[in-house]
């Protein structure tokens, strides 16, 4: 029995490990597509705001804290955050396990 035990626990230590692969490529992605882009959180609906819920990526999350690096004549526009809402989407359609990789994390952009 503990050898069925280990089995399973490798599987699934390897589906998550590729859950974690396919949302990093997916945020990595967001910020090479907006250069502004600094970070993002996404929260269950209950503690986000309501400001948000239009870039909703589904209907118990929501994105918050969408931060941008501004400079002259950039204006945060509806266009960044469907695109982060749909790219977060479409993620949880191909990966439902995504879903809760998502709730309650923040992602920013590395600077090296």
């Amino acid at each position: 029995m503990a050898t069925m035990k280990t089995l399973q626990d490798r599987i699934h230590g390897a589906r998550a490990a590729g859950f974690e692969a396919d949302l990093e490529a997916t945020v990595n992605a967001l910020f090479r597509r907006y250069p502004a882009l600094c970070g993002f959180s996404v929260r269950d609906v209950a503690t986000g705001s309501k400001e948000l819920e239009a870039g909703q990526p589904e209907r118990d999350l929501v994105l918050a804290e969408v931060g941008v690096y501004p400079w002259p004549g950039y204006a945060q526009s509806g266009q960044l955050l469907s695109g982060i809402a749909v790219a977060l989407l479409e993620l949880m359609d191909e990966c439902p396990e995504a879903r809760e990789l998502l709730r309650g994390r923040t992602f920013a952009r590395a600077i090296h």
